[in-house]
């Protein structure tokens, strides 16, 4: 099956990877509104796969505006020759005219990084980016080989445009969903993570059994909020350790921005708004 969205551009759904959200943000700027962001996370490419196909095919009939990456894109040293033929691959086939931005996860090495610099990717290593195209501001947390972020480093980024100074909104990539209180304390209002797999093997209801991460269970993947900074939590397209997933199909969510209220409450715990 297929949805028809806007403008002409169709996604397909049942069957495929490609998840539609529809997001709302208030005071979103007018030139934001229907924007649709894509996001991808966790291949964990070991080699050659069938299945890249199926991705390819996807992505490219969703057509997004914007991609975002959040790491993890080879499984193990050695894997990186066929992890950057699959990031090669997947640039060619989307082309969004707002550009690809991206960062590196705990299973990506060094090698990796270097080998990507040729990429058409914007890749965020604890820095930040205000698009020439949208009123957006990107920032990334980098965490290569469990090289976690420097207080010094997240207080520069911070610093890069306070609330109220900049006239649009501002997004983080980190690889960790467990950074969502630093982003809120950072101004941040979208945030997009993966790490988790949405706990990869769940039981029926969305219940995960792990999820590698500080994070309760209830929080594995979704639509996550703390005060009013949201955070988009993909269930990923690979698997870690086993090749194995139950009641936890991977996904590309592509997010298509509104304006309105934002989705649940503004409290100091975090809350999943939206689980999947």
């Amino acid at each position: 099956g297929e949805t028809t969205l806007a403008a002409g551009h169709t996604m397909f759904v049942y069957g495929g990877l490609i998840e539609p959200v529809d997001l709302s943000l208030p005071d979103l700027p007018s030139d934001l509104i229907g924007l649709r962001i894509a996001h991808l996370s966790d291949l964990h490419v070991i080699g050659r796969r069938r299945r890249h196909e199926r991705l390819l095919a996807d992505v490219a009939r969703a057509r997004p505006d914007l991609v975002l990456l959040t790491g993890d894109y080879m499984n193990a040293k050695g894997h990186e020759p066929e992890a950057i033929e699959l990031l090669h691959r997947l640039c060619g086939c989307m082309q969004p005219r707002h550009g690809i931005y991206g960062v590196f996860g705990n299973h990506d090495s060094r090698a990796l990084a270097i080998a990507a610099a040729e990429l058409p990717v914007n890749w965020l290593q604890n820095t930040a980016v205000r698009l020439d195209s949208l009123p957006i501001e990107i920032v990334g947390l980098e965490f290569l080989d469990f090289g976690f972020a420097s207080p010094d480093t997240v207080e520069a980024l911070a610093a890069c445009s306070g609330p109220g100074e900049a006239t649009g909104i501002r997004l983080m990539l980190c690889h960790f969903a467990t950074w969502l209180p630093t982003a809120a304390d950072m101004g941040i209002d979208l945030m997009f993570s993966g790490h988790t797999h949405g706990g990869q093997c769940r039981l029926p209801g969305r219940r995960a059994l792990i999820n590698r991460c500080d994070l309760p269970l209830r929080l594995t993947s979704g639509l996550l909020r703390h005060k009013d900074t949201l955070c988009v939590v993909s269930r990923g397209l690979g698997e870690g350790r086993i090749p194995l997933r139950t009641f936890c199909r991977p996904h590309v969510p592509v997010l298509t921005l509104r304006r309105g209220p934002m989705p649940g409450q503004m409290t100091e715990r975090i809350d999943n708004v939206r689980p999947w």
